[in-house]
């Protein structure tokens, strides 16, 4: 116990074990929620991932799978790849037209969730989203600027890329 007598012999006391108490329970807390290890993400079989050494934390986000002859959104074909590019009935103005309408849809599913959490976020602007893509390492970066293009427009502005890491 601290205590700070002034010269009108007034003491104020000050009880720290409560504080210790609440700051013990708080570094437990934390420790116990602590993890170090990486979310795992299953990837498609038909799919050579190009090879990274950078180790990234997923999270649950929307995932583009882009195989040498199919494009997915999570489980969903969007559509046919052929000659490393996507048929140009699906393309408009540099953008992959299903995977955008697919995009806006997750899209506005999330903005109602969030709307149902948090009633006040009807005013605020939604939040911006968040793409995974992992792709097979033989295509070009034509194919990915479509994919990035058709996100941003649907307001999914960060976008991740799954690689493989090489084998030590």
């Amino acid at each position: 116990m601290a205590s700070f007598e002034n010269k009108s012999s007034d003491s104020i006391s000050l009880n720290l074990t409560p504080m210790l108490d609440v700051f013990s329970i708080l570094v437990t807390f934390l420790l116990m929620t602590y993890s170090t290890d990486p979310v795992s993400h299953s990837t498609r079989e038909d799919i050579a991932l190009p090879m990274s050494s950078t180790i990234a934390v997923l999270d649950e986000i929307p995932a583009v799978s882009v195989t040498k002859k199919e494009l997915w959104l999570n489980d969903n074909k969007i559509t046919d790849v052929i000659g490393g590019d996507v048929p140009e009935t699906d393309r408009h103005q540099g953008a992959i037209m299903p995977l955008y309408k697919e995009l806006v849809k997750i899209k506005e599913v999330n903005d109602r969730v969030l709307e149902s959490l948090d009633p006040s976020s009807k005013n605020k602007k939604s939040k911006k989203g968040t793409l995974t893509m992992e792709m097979d390492s033989g295509h070009n970066f034509k194919l990915m600027k479509r994919i990035m293009l058709s996100g941003q427009q649907a307001e999914f502005l960060t976008f991740k890329l799954v690689v493989s890491k090489p084998v030590e």
